[in-house]
């Protein structure tokens, strides 16, 4: 933990916060991340040792808490109250980062695990008939694993590299460019779907209501606003 020497907040803030992957293993708590293989599965690119040191460093800070689990073994993470309170600071880094840093994604920031993860979180169940449901999403860029699954059961979602064996409701095929530029606000899922980009076919009571359940990242809206002001 770098020591600024001030007794400014921001640079004592800064010192916790601003090391290297802290802030997005935040994000990931906040997203129901709690077990190590957890961060290694939505974060690929932080290595082990590195994680553990910066879980280690929010322990120490009392971001998070770390807990044995109940009749099983190992170990899991959970926000403190000063974990929890920095929810309204990183939705406001992410709305600067979407307004005047977002310029597009780049090949090597497309992951369909991460990417579907949260497509499972932010899901509006409430707009979605009372049931248990399997969603069906195939990459048609994706060479080693095209094809993956989002199972919302009994309040639980879980995406799959394999179907555990039951009938899909809705069927999703597109690149994971598009269905990642949809979900950051980059395009629209009715103009890709108008255009043959996204192909969704399956039960047409949940296909008709498309817009109304499947979801778009929270930053979304500013990064269509950003594109408002830049086209004038």
């Amino acid at each position: 933990m770098y020591d600024y020497g001030e007794t400014c907040p921001i640079s004592r803030a800064s010192s916790v916060l601003c090391e290297r992957w802290t802030l997005q293993i935040v994000r990931e708590m906040m997203l129901g991340a709690s077990r190590f293989s957890e961060f290694q599965r939505y974060m690929p690119r932080i290595s082990p040792s590195l994680l553990n040191a910066r879980l280690k460093l929010l322990e120490e800070a009392g971001v998070i808490e770390k807990r044995r689990i109940p009749e099983k073994r190992g170990h899991e993470y959970c926000l403190t109250p000063a974990g929890k309170a920095l929810a309204p600071v990183l939705h406001e880094i992410g709305k600067w980062g979407m307004k005047w840093v977002h310029d597009g994604i780049e090949d090597e920031e497309l992951n369909a695990i991460v990417l579907l993860r949260e497509i499972a979180v932010l899901m509006d169940e409430d707009e979605l008939p009372s049931g248990d449901y399997v969603f069906q999403f195939t990459f048609t860029d994706e060479g080693v694993t095209p094809t993956r699954f989002l199972l919302l059961q009994r309040g639980a979602r879980e995406v799959c590299d394999e179907n555990p064996g039951y009938e899909v409701d809705v069927y999703f095929e597109s690149t994971l460019r598009v269905l990642s530029e949809i979900f950051w606000g980059d395009r629209s899922i009715t103009a890709a779907r108008k255009s043959g980009d996204l192909q969704v076919v399956g039960n047409s009571s949940l296909t008709k209501r498309l817009s109304r359940w499947f979801p778009v990242s929270s930053f979304a809206e500013f990064n269509r606003a950003r594109q408002k002001v830049r086209s004038r």
